[in-house]
């Protein structure tokens, strides 16, 4: 056993890349593996788990697991000097070239430990294109953060003026009508009150809990009833943690400035962490 410990201790680990394209697709790419270290290998491209070909390696590996975009082996032991084990991998998006082929083999001096393929030439405007979407999504984060802080620093009526959330055209608290709440038998919802203004709005609801579990709301979804179109939501508040069961509490779903016309039919739904109870209101005016 002292020559194979000798030969693992004098291995040298290397991190690599490599890059594919269709002239070079079907020409195996050498892969250096031994028994007790990890070799990963790393794709930009969706793998065909299910059409991934390992040659018969006669046992040879002790790990060999496929994921989404990489594939994770351990040999169990040294493939021998001269002997290779073929590994086939195609990729699910149809795009050239549609695989890449690798060659196993052992190296007393070497093993790739990492391995990053690269299959998609990215180009500079898709860099750019890129960076855009990320830049616009941290924007959008940022105005989101911004509405929840003015919320926070406004307390009463002076605190809501010196925040702008509210100006000479006030607050309009309407009780819609014909209110049907929808959650199964145990999330009933009553007395909701609707609160606009030009630079917020906001839903209060009365919810009964008749089952037999305690219900946290953590999550609404408000939406246009007609036409599906989501209306941002920046907060869901309660005064208590939970509602337990046969208590009521009063929860808040708070918008940023209204985007939708006066008096339209919207669409609000409530869910707790885990989806599996939830409370629905299909129409009402807002």
């Amino acid at each position: 056993m002292a020559q194979p410990q000798e030969a693992l201790r004098g291995r040298e680990m290397k991190r690599r890349r490599v890059s594919l394209s269709v002239a070079t697709a079907d020409k195996p790419v050498e892969l250096h593996v031994a028994p007790d270290y990890l070799t990963a290998l790393e794709f930009d491209s969706p793998v065909d788990r299910n059409a991934v070909v390992l040659e018969d390696s006669g046992g040879r590996l002790a790990l060999f697991e496929v994921n989404g975009r990489s594939v994770v082996l351990k040999p169990a032991l040294e493939l021998g000097p001269g002997r290779s084990v073929e590994l086939t991998i195609p990729f699910a998006d149809g795009a050239a070239p549609s695989r890449v082929v690798f060659s196993l083999v052992t190296r007393p001096s070497e093993v790739d430990t990492q391995v990053m393929v690269a299959r998609l030439p990215r180009t500079a405007e898709a860099i750019q294109a890129e960076l855009d979407e990320v830049r616009a999504a941290c924007s959008a984060k940022d105005a989101e953060l911004e509405a929840l802080r003015v919320r926070t620093v406004a307390s009463g009526p002076a605190g809501m003026i010196f925040a702008g959330l509210l100006d000479k055209r006030g607050v309009k608290a309407e009780s819609p009508e014909s209110l049907l709440s929808q959650g199964g038998s145990d999330l009933v919802a009553r007395d909701v009150v609707t609160y606009l203004s030009s630079g917020w709005g906001a839903v209060a609801l009365r919810v009964r809990n008749t089952g037999s579990d305690a219900w946290t709301p953590v999550e609404a979804r408000l939406s246009m009833a007609t036409s599906g179109e989501r209306i941002n939501v920046l907060a869901v508040r309660m005064k208590e943690p939970r509602i337990e069961p046969g208590g009521a509490a009063l929860v808040v779903v708070e918008t940023g400035a209204p985007n939708w016309p006066s008096g339209a039919v919207l669409r609000l739904e409530l869910r707790d962490s885990a989806g599996g109870q939830r409370l629905l209101i299909p129409r009402f005016a807002f």
